[in-house]
């Protein structure tokens, strides 16, 4: 948690204002929440869930799921970890809509977002998508011995691994 500290240093507080603004940009990691990665499925991918990124309307969630790739994935001649999947995840309804997808090539680059948001449909049991709604509406830890991963590059470290051994919760 970030915490504030009030100090005066005799200017206006519009000038602080501003002060506070520059130092934020100057210092992105202290304008952005710490990401918390948690291992939801492993199958083709290994399925994290951006859990301090989801937003949440009622029981709807808005979030994004990094799916780790195996070791070795190319796409044309390019290295990628994975990507991002952006959702839109109604809890009491059980549906999901896909709203957009940017990959990550290794390195931690991500491509823009693109695809638009499709209309909701109904989450396939014993799926990833069905992992995924039960981590973020039902409060469930599947893979309890495996950390939280706090960045995209922490995540695949430890997904690899399990997507070459199978591994099951």
């Amino acid at each position: 948690m970030f915490r504030a500290e009030v100090v005066d240093f005799g200017v206006s507080p519009s000038v602080a204002g501003v002060l506070c603004v520059l130092t934020a940009l100057a210092s992105p990691a202290l304008a952005q929440a710490p990401m918390e990665l948690r291992l939801a499925d492993v199958g083709r991918f290994a399925s994290f869930v951006d859990m301090g990124g989801i937003a949440w309307t009622g029981r709807t969630a808005r979030l994004r799921v990094l799916q780790v790739t195996e070791e070795g994935f190319t796409a044309g001649t390019e290295a990628f970890w994975g990507g991002w999947r952006y959702e839109v995840l109604d809890c009491d309804a059980r549906t999901i809509a896909h709203a957009g997808f940017s990959s990550v090539r290794v390195g931690g680059r991500e491509g823009p977002v693109s695809g638009d948001q499709r209309p909701a449909a109904a989450i396939p049991a014993g799926s990833a998508d069905d992992a995924v709604a039960k981590v973020v509406c039902d409060g469930q830890r599947p893979y309890a011995n495996i950390p939280v991963a706090a960045s995209v590059e922490e995540a695949v470290k430890l997904g690899r691994p399990l997507i070459a051994t199978g591994a099951e919760p």
